[in-house]
């Protein structure tokens, strides 16, 4: 692999063994792992995972914004940083500058008539939304799709 001059923090938390018994013991058995031996991930840094052992592993399955952006990116951890020091969240009910901005520097780069937005907080979220929207639209309730 490339070399990285990252160097994760030591990892301090119960022991792999413990962490494999409150999995099995107390989350839901639909929320599966499928390797053997289940990663016990400890911390990320850009394209990089590093395991409880400080182990170093290329992330190729990534998750939600991650994929984007990689883990920790400086950029978005800065940005969010200076979000989080002025509001967390609100209702959309209520405007604020960063939402209508983002908006509108997103819709510059559409084509006509394609100048709106709906945005939602995940992936899912927004497949929820399509398949509402698409049923809304058409009136047929029948959907294909792949797992």
């Amino acid at each position: 692999m490339p070399p990285c001059d990252f160097v994760p923090e030591k990892y301090q938390s119960y022991p792999y063994e413990r962490m494999l018994k409150i999995r099995e013991q107390n989350i839901a058995p639909s929320l599966r792992m499928y390797y053997k031996k289940p990663l016990l991930l400890h911390q990320g840094h850009m394209q990089w995972l590093f395991d409880y052992e400080g182990r170093r592993y290329l992330d190729l399955f990534a998750g939600i914004v991650t994929v984007s952006v990689g883990h920790c990116h400086p950029k978005v951890t800065m940005a969010a940083q200076k979000q989080l020091a002025c509001l967390w969240h609100t209702t959309n009910i209520y405007m604020h500058p960063s939402i209508h901005e983002y908006a509108e520097k997103l819709t510059s780069l559409f084509p006509d008539p394609l100048k709106v937005v709906y945005l939602t907080n995940s992936g899912s979220e927004a497949n929820d939304l399509a398949m509402f929207m698409a049923r809304l639209y058409t009136r047929n309730f029948d959907v294909i799709c792949f797992r």
